[in-house]
């Protein structure tokens, strides 16, 4: 099966602990199976963030405003319900 071309980048902003592992899931399950896109990334661990005292937040701020969107995996915090 061929891919759908995406015409412009996505910003891809990685986050923390399970964030990472759902989000990786989710592109290689439902996005880079089926969509042949550019993905501009982001590291907005806290470590990484700590790293660059947060120069990673502004950069990826600046590639959403060039590209138009950014996607990030929302945060969660596993409990007995999930």
């Amino acid at each position: 099966m061929s891919k759908i071309k995406v015409e412009n980048p996505v910003v891809e902003l990685d986050g923390d602990e399970m964030t990472r592992i759902i989000w990786q899931f989710i592109k290689d399950e439902l996005i880079l199976k089926y969509l042949d896109v550019d993905l501009k990334y982001y590291d907005l661990s806290v470590e990484y963030r700590d790293e660059t005292d947060d120069q990673v937040t502004i950069d990826a701020a600046h590639a959403i405003q060039e590209h138009g969107v950014g996607v990030k995996c929302a945060t969660i915090t596993p409990d007995e319900a999930r």
